[in-house]
Formats: C-alpha cells, sequence, structure tokens
C-alpha cells in the first residue's frame, strides 16, 4: 500500500515512491521512482521501469528532505508492516 511521506521521515535505499497528483512537480508524478542514493539532508531517485528494470542512462532526480511537505508531497509504498520502509528523523535543534 502506498503510504505519504511526512515532513521528517526519511527513505530508505531501495523505496520504490512516487510523487503525489497534488504536488508541484506535475510531469514526475505519473511515474514510478526507485530510491537508489540516501544522504542526511537528500535522496536521489531514477525512474522504475514496469519490468523493475532501470534505464540505460538513467535521469536523476534529487529530492531535499526538508521539500516533502512543504513544496513536494511524496508516498513510499510499503508491504504490510507500515513501519519497515520509512524510519523517523531525528530533528535536533
Amino acid at each position: 500500500m502506498w503510504k505519504v511521506i511526512q515532513p521528517g521521515e526519511k527513505v530508505s535505499l531501495g523505496d520504490t515512491i512516487r510523487f503525489l497528483p497534488s504536488s508541484n512537480s506535475s510531469p514526475y508524478k505519473e511515474k514510478v521512482y526507485q530510491v537508489f542514493k540516501t544522504e542526511q539532508h537528500y535522496f536521489e531517485v531514477v525512474v522504475k521501469l514496469e519490468n523493475d528494470s532501470f534505464m540505460e542512462n538513467p535521469v536523476r532526480r534529487i529530492v531535499r528532505y526538508m521539500d516533502i511537505g512543504y513544496h513536494i508531497g511524496m508516498e513510499v509504498w510499503t508491504e504490510s508492516s507500515p513501519n519497515s520502509p520509512i524510519h523517523k528523523l531525528l530533528i535536533t535543534p
């Protein structure tokens, strides 16, 4: 099932994500992406093809964690467990 990524939540390497239709990223909202790189403040995604493969030279898209919930909306695919792919990000003042 799809679960909305809330501000302050992180994604994991290999997660399948998509942009919410109401987000400002209209050219990206019809595609499904896979996380292939994670850093402290951002993560990178590539378009995931229907047969779980990738393009030969995939186009990368960088998503900053601080934009989620404010400028863009995203969802992550989870199996039956709602806590498995999303981990709370500890926010320090």
